[in-house]
């Protein structure tokens, strides 16, 4: 009687495939749920460094509009802003925007502000050596105004203010409100 009872048992494979199949069903499912967090975590991560970088272009928006917003009686004005994030890759300032990359895991990440003020991405000194190639000698200095329309002096600064400055993100920036006299103008 015992005899009769095994034989029977090991014939009916079904169980075993339903065993399997559904074992592999559940090892399958945890997989997919697995790499379902694991990318949540990632985008989380991305999500965080993209709005770090974007604080940080913030920053050096408001550094420069805040120089620019100051008032006519302080004509000379000049700030410094010192980078947070040590990881940004590339830093740019034109005269219309300040654009930050970042490079992580091999993503790119970018953040692009428009500055509110008009800018000169160029060093003082710079900027007097052009004023004084284009207009004989003045460089725009209190003591050597230049004597040009005003129109004039604005396209070869607005063609200056197109050209990317690229920062040194380990290094302070300084942002400096200097004035340009012209005859029979301020």
């Amino acid at each position: 009687m015992t005899n009769s009872k095994l034989p029977r048992i090991h014939k009916d494979q079904n169980a075993w495939i339903d065993l399997t199949l559904s074992k592999a069903a559940l090892m399958i499912a945890s997989i997919v749920i697995l790499s379902a967090f694991y990318q949540l975590s990632t985008d989380f991560n991305d999500l965080q460094a993209q709005d770090q970088l974007d604080a940080e272009a913030f920053g050096l928006k408001n550094a420069i509009d805040d120089i620019g917003s100051s008032s006519l009686d302080n004509i000379r004005k000049n700030a410094t802003y010192t980078f947070n994030d040590k990881n940004i890759a590339r830093a740019i300032v034109t005269g219309e925007y300040v654009r930050l990359e970042k490079n992580r895991n091999g993503i790119i990440f970018y953040s692009v502000k428009p500055l509110t003020f008009k800018t000169i991405p160029l060093k003082e000194e710079d900027l007097r050596n052009i004023l004084a190639t284009n207009f004989n000698g003045n460089d725009g200095n209190e003591d050597h105004t230049i004597d040009a329309k005003a129109a004039t002096v604005l396209e070869i600064l607005s063609i200056k203010g197109r050209e990317e400055l690229i920062l040194n993100t380990r290094k302070r920036v300084h942002i400096e409100k200097t004035p340009i006299y012209l005859k029979n103008n301020t």
